[in-house]
């Protein structure tokens, strides 16, 4: 048996949507992070979750989505669209700016970096940046 759509007020219903994708995308988050093996240099994610753990959360995430879905049919919440080209986009300004100030220029609240290394470390910087910036979409 089908519930009832329940008219929110506009902005209750944007909020609810809003809410409802958060608490989606973490939840996809949490998800890819139990079932896929990351290649990093500078982190490690240390598996220290059983496999029948993973597999339990698993399906509390499916339930949870279950539950998402459920609710913003109830609701009558707005599915928003995203385009993989701006997530990209957005995610390629922000490497962007985190590598920006972590040049020398912007260390000084760390004390003053050693002035021998200035030129090389910035120009490693700068490779990061032209080697992140041919990440296309």
């Amino acid at each position: 048996m089908k519930e009832e759509k329940i008219i929110l007020l506009e902005n209750h219903r944007r909020s609810l949507t809003t809410t409802l994708m958060i608490v989606e995308q973490l939840l996809i988050e949490i998800e890819d992070l139990m079932t896929d093996q990351y290649k990093s240099c500078c982190f490690e994610i240390k598996n220290d979750i059983h496999n029948d753990i993973k597999d339990q959360n698993l399906k509390v995430i499916e339930e949870a989505r279950k539950q998402i879905c459920n609710l913003a049919e109830k609701y009558n919440t707005d599915k928003r669209f995203q385009s993989l080209q701006r997530i990209v986009d957005v995610k390629k300004t922000k490497i962007w700016e985190i590598l920006c100030d972590a040049k020398t220029k912007k260390q000084k609240g760390f004390g003053k970096f050693p002035q021998e290394l200035v030129k090389e470390f910035d120009k490693d910087i700068d490779d990061l940046m032209s080697i992140t910036v041919k990440i296309n979409y």
